[in-house]
């Protein structure tokens, strides 16, 4: 039985037989002696024996009581020993002279390999990440390796799993982290390890050790950990008036932070010169290790040369102004308490020079992301182009605006800022005037498109109600449906883009449909129709409305609605609008069916402000809501099902709701026109807003629509009753 004793190795205790001490004592004697002439021979022992204090802690966390005579002999293999670094160049040349040396080293290794193949091909005992056949973390070789099948196999199956199902991908990590590596098994074998680059950081040097583990360029880990960040302008595919193509979707979380924080906290940071090797995937041992040191003192000593060669300049410049400084010595040393609040004052003046360099970055990063944004949302209209702007001028000012005053100022921008960090300065005012001078340009052009644009939407069409007429408007029910006409697809949105699918060859659709729903004054259904548009002069605005295309058909008790308006390359969109009025008698029911899924743009909109006639069209309307059914009444809409009370407060407003009965309302307006019947002042009498309107919409002559028009409300005529009654 062999004696054990501790040591303090390189900072760790270290149980040990004394054996195994006198051998390890005696290699590092002959480390010295061999490094004795060196540069930087103490680093170069010290890196060593750093690495045999790790492989010590590696075998005794195996499950080893302590430091064996195999276990020292077997690092010192791995590390190599000094007698082979000497023979080295000398073996090197006996193997190139003699071809049948060459020829049976080759030989021996291919018998070597043969026999390796063959004993590999015994199942392990163990499941072992394979480190030598590994295409990313040899999980996949560690499988084939266990179960005696090809490799191939194994990573098509995990490809097949992680494409199809999706969760191959995590199972990889999993097994990555969880299961050894093969290096582990043979003390100082070549292995890789993920540390943080202190040598190429520019925070954590998180992205420089990805860089080194993957054995890729520096820049690809830092612009995909940039990238989240550069999508904050397109995180959001819904703008409102269209949809962004996914190819420019870019979902932006605070994941990527995330994740680089972790790894900068998990990660240990490559400090020693085995750490640096491992890093990079090379074997540590003696000749690794002092040529990684030597290398380290090469950069070292040219930096101190640099800067004893800088502090040689300074000094020499001090020693010319000495005399000049000790003349003017008395007159500082009277103003000492003036330069103590001069240096506060200057790392005051330092720390708001910090801030203000923070804000103009904040603020230049926001202005190239709100350009970019643009830009990318004039992209995402282009498709729409043709169906806006006309041929000629409109179309080169659009193009215009869209290159010199979207994207020159965003390449602008991002050439400045790699200039600055580049620190390059030729030629700089001119680039800075070209682009100033472009973005001029792109400028004057979106001042003229959007002049040209008011002008072809500065009149509109005269507004003409027409009768739509019904089959069977006898109906107790009418339900009002969208076409299910599966060329078209709409979203909740304007346009959508996506798939592209709501322009059709040389036709685009716009939803820009409003639909109220009124009382009849006779016992059926009926329902008018107003197409609105705008053109340069009222004239064309005219055309266009003829030339409009919406189709309304009842077909049993359903009255069926296009699913948008067609507009051609021709036409161009200049706001076409249809205005679709149902009239519903009282006692009857209407129920707007949600088959194929409205859009918001069929929902009743008030308070349009393009035109006053407008809201004065919209506000009579009752509010209603889809695959509700409804029951005309005296007082308005109401649920023909009264067990989901939320109407919201319009429709109370509109629809005389429970909470307040008509008798009450008109008490109460009773009680105000009599406290005001004195007030001479006041005009006791309004004209029905009906004889405005009639002024200024002029209507086809159709009966169900002049009886509209003339209708008189309840409401004014019990007004003007009580106000002569109280005089």
């Amino acid at each position: 039985m062999k004696k054990v004793i501790n040591i303090n190795f390189q900072g760790r205790v270290v149980p040990i037989e004394e054996t195994a001490y006198d051998i390890l004592k005696q290699y590092v004697e002959s480390l010295r002696r061999f490094f004795a002439n060196e540069e930087g021979k103490d680093e170069i022992i010290n890196d060593i024996e750093g690495r045999i204090a790790e492989l010590f802690g590696e075998t005794l966390k195996k499950g080893g009581t302590c430091i064996t005579d195999d276990d020292v002999n077997a690092i010192i293999n791995s590390m190599g020993r000094p007698e082979e670094f000497e023979t080295e160049e000398a073996s090197v040349r006996e193997q190139l002279s003699g071809e049948q040396k060459q020829y049976s080293n080759t030989g021996s290794t291919s018998s070597s390999q043969t026999y390796s193949e063959s004993t590999g091909s015994v199942r392990p005992e163990r499941f072992y990440r394979d480190e030598n056949n590994k295409l990313l973390g040899g999980v996949c070789a560690g499988l084939a390796n266990y179960f005696n099948i090809d490799k191939l196999v194994v990573r098509i199956l995990f490809i097949i799993f992680t494409f199809g199902f999706g969760f191959g991908f995590i199972t990889y990590l999993i097994l990555w982290v969880a299961i050894p590596s093969s290096a582990s098994t043979t003390i100082g074998s070549v292995r890789k390890r993920l540390f943080r680059d202190p040598e190429n950081k520019l925070i954590g040097g998180v992205c420089g050790g990805l860089a080194s583990y993957f054995g890729v360029n520096i820049w690809i880990p830092r612009i995909l950990f940039l990238i989240p960040f550069l999508s904050i302008v397109t995180s959001w595919n819904h703008w409102g008036v269209f949809d962004f193509p996914n190819f420019i979707n870019l979902s932006f979380s605070p994941g990527a932070t995330l994740i680089y924080i972790i790894l900068w906290l998990v990660l240990p940071e490559a400090s020693t010169t085995s750490d640096k090797l491992e890093m990079k995937g090379e074997k540590v041992d003696l000749n690794s290790i002092k040529n990684t040191i030597q290398k380290d003192m090469e950069g070292f000593g040219e930096r101190a040369k640099a800067f004893g060669a800088e502090v040689g300049e300074r000094a020499a410049e001090l020693g010319s102004n000495i005399g000049a400084r000790g003349k003017q010595f008395s007159a500082e040393a009277g103003g000492v308490a003036k330069k103590a609040g001069t240096t506060l004052g200057d790392i005051i003046v330092l720390i708001f020079k910090i801030f203000a360099y923070f804000i103009l970055a904040v603020v230049l990063i926001a202005i190239v992301g709100a350009l970019f944004g643009v830009g990318i949302a004039f992209t995402g209209l282009l498709p729409l182009k043709s169906y806006v702007i006309n041929d000629g001028w409109q179309n080169t000012l659009a193009w215009g605006a869209y290159i010199f005053f979207i994207w020159v100022p965003v390449i602008g921008i991002i050439t400045w800022i790699i200039r600055r960090i580049a620190r390059i300065k030729s030629n700089s005012s001119v680039m800075r005037f070209s682009f100033a001078a472009m973005w001029i340009v792109g400028l004057f052009c979106v001042i003229g498109l959007i002049a040209s644009l008011r002008n072809d939407f500065s009149y509109h069409n005269s507004p003409v109600e027409a009768n739509i007429p019904l089959t069977n408007p006898g109906i107790g029910k009418l339900e009002l449906k969208l076409q299910k006409d599966t060329r078209y697809y709409f979203s909740n949105n304007f346009l959508h883009f996506e798939p592209f699918a709501n322009i059709d060859e040389d036709t685009a659709f716009v939803q820009n449909i409003h639909i109220r729903v009124m009382k009849s004054e006779s016992d059926s259904f009926h329902a008018t129709i107003l197409k609105m548009v705008n053109a340069a002069t009222k004239t064309e605005a005219d055309e266009k409305a003829d030339r409009m295309q919406f189709n309304i058909t009842q077909k049993d008790s359903s009255l069926l609605f296009d699913r948008g308006i067609p507009i051609s390359k021709e036409d161009k969109f200049r706001n076409q609008t249809v205005y679709i009025t149902v009239y519903v008698p009282v006692g009857k029911r209407i129920l707007i069916k949600d088959n194929v899924g409205w859009s918001d743009r069929f929902h009743i909109e008030l308070g349009n402000d393009v035109d006053d006639w407008r809201w004065r069209y919209d506000e009579d309307g009752y509010n209603w809501e889809s695959n509700v059914e409804y029951t005309m009444t005296a007082e308005g809409l109401k649920r023909t099902h009264e067990e989901k009370k939320h109407d919201n407060d319009e429709n109370d407003d509109n629809n005389d709701n429970d909470k307040t009965s008509p008798s009450d309302n008109y008490k109460d307006r009773i009680d105000t026109i009599k406290n005001n019947s004195n007030d001479s002042t006041r005009y006791h009498y309004q004209p029905a807003k009906e004889e405005q309107q009639q002024k200024e919409v002029k209507v086809a002559i159709e009966e169900p629509a002049t009886k509209r028009i003339m209708n008189i409300n309840v409401h004014d005529l019990a007004t003007t009753f009580i106000e002569r009654t109280a005089i």
